[in-house]
């Protein structure tokens, strides 16, 4: 799989995934509605490259021969002359652009690590800093909610409320936190958290940003998510406490007295997001009286429509991979074809007939390469084709080289990129010169050799 074919399919999947969430999601929804929809947006952005990866590791199924078809070609001093269909796609030489995207992506990943990483650092510095708090404690919303274990709360000496640990959870509140009603509210909120499973999904949720960190929509998904969260926990919130104007204004207190502190972002579920214009929507989401019925209907039909079109999108992957596999010249020195592909006019029979491949006219023993990884599916001698190696592609696509010198390979075996095959010779029955004999199969019928997208035939 090539990184421009994963770069440029990610952007579009992830772009018609945050735009079909940010429709089912326009405002007044219920919160929770609305959270429900980007988690399935963000799951479905992995969806295609999950079936790929499965896909990669089944089984090689059982390859169908490449039909022995009667051989014309070999005349190769003879039809020297013959105009030369087409080049052997001169541009596809190692493809550099190809290769910097790749770099790029895996020093995206880097970053994105490296900057969680910094992330876990600051979280550990900031307890580090913590004291149990001697006022507050959460058994109350704990019990309420049908906790296991009541979180813990500590102290700290600024930033904004959260709630952090998988095995010993604890509540963070700041000093700025003095009055006892709001400080009540924001352990319900995050004790509601630890109900809903936030601690444990969170970290799922934001991982969309981190593997397409070049997708903007990716970004608009976990920005939305983080949201959609908070707004969906104050509205369990508001309604555990039976006082949504209350926790309106708990939510609005603690912003204010908190928001002079520098805001860093947390590998953690924050009480008050860092984004200041999501204050006043989830204050305005919390108070509106008149959300309309979710659109359970359509949401379903998006989610079957992304589940079939993940496979789609498998089989265009494959298409498109397909044509760029090849990273090796099939010979290493320059060349020309001496007969192309198609009908091909005999002057000496005064006919013409059909040329399933392509002649490239070489030395005598001029090494053959395997342009890609590959499984060796025959090799022998054939009738008029003499010595012959056929040979499998991972995406299924046969190859042919015939009219060999010798041939270096057995059958089974599995070749790399630029393993000898291999020797140019003239060994097929009607041969005038040293010649390689050149055919490509797919999908049961023979395609033309240069006009494989990547395949480099010869070196220019």
């Amino acid at each position: 799989m090539s990184a421009v074919w994963f770069i440029a399919f990610s952007l579009l999947w992830t772009g018609l995934l945050a735009g079909g969430a940010r429709f089912l999601s326009r405002e007044p929804v219920p919160a929770r509605f609305a959270h429900t929809i980007w988690r399935g947006a963000a799951a479905l952005s992995f969806l295609p490259w999950i079936i790929a990866a499965g896909y990669a590791l089944l089984p090689t199924p059982m390859a169908t021969p490449i039909p022995d078809l009667p051989y014309i070609g070999g005349a190769a001093d003879a039809l020297s002359s013959y105009p030369v269909v087409q080049a052997a796609n001169e541009s596809a030489a190692t493809p550099i652009i190809g290769l910097i995207l790749l770099a790029g992506l895996i020093a995206g990943w880097g970053v994105r690590m490296g900057l969680n990483i910094l992330c876990q650092i600051r979280l550990q510095n900031i307890k580090k800093l913590a004291a149990p708090h001697p006022y507050v404690g959460a058994g109350i919303w704990a019990a309420k909610l049908g906790l296991s274990h009541t979180p813990a709360t500590a102290r700290i000496p600024h930033g904004s409320p959260f709630l952090a640990g998988i095995r010993e959870r604890t509540i963070y509140l700041p000093e700025a936190i003095t009055n006892q009603a709001d400080a009540d509210i924001i352990l319900a909120h995050e004790c509601t958290h630890v109900a809903r499973g936030d601690l444990i999904t969170r970290p799922f949720e934001r991982l969309v940003a981190d593997v397409f960190w070049f997708s903007p929509f990716a970004w608009m998904m976990r920005r939305e998510l983080d949201y959609w969260r908070e707004a969906a926990t104050d509205e369990q919130t508001a309604a555990l406490t039976g006082d949504s104007v209350a926790y309106a204004r708990a939510l609005a207190n603690t912003a204010r007295v908190t928001r002079p502190i520098p805001q860093h972002t947390l590998p953690v579920a924050a009480f008050i997001l860092p984004r200041n214009e999501t204050l006043k929507k989830r204050l305005t989401q919390l108070l509106e009286r008149d959300a309309r019925k979710p659109r359970q209907r359509i949401a379903v039909l998006a989610l079957l429509a992304g589940l079939v079109m993940a496979p789609l999108s498998l089989a265009q992957v494959s298409s498109v991979t397909s044509s760029s596999i090849f990273t090796h010249p099939i010979l290493a020195t320059s060349s020309k074809i001496t007969a192309p592909f198609g009908e091909v006019y005999y002057e000496w029979e005064n006919a013409k007939k059909f040329h399933y491949g392509v002649d490239l006219g070489a030395k005598i023993q001029t090494p053959i390469h395997a342009p890609a990884d590959a499984k060796v599916l025959w090799a022998g001698k054939k009738s008029g084709y003499g010595y012959t190696v056929d040979i499998l592609f991972e995406d299924g696509r046969k190859m042919r080289f015939s009219s060999l010198h010798k041939y270096k390979v057995k059958e089974g075996q599995k070749l790399k990129a630029g393993d000898v095959i291999g020797l140019v010779g003239k060994s097929a029955s009607n041969a005038t010169g040293p010649h390689l004999h050149l055919e490509v199969y797919k999908d049961g019928e023979h395609i033309d050799p240069s006009k494989v997208r990547g395949l480099q035939l010869y070196k220019s």
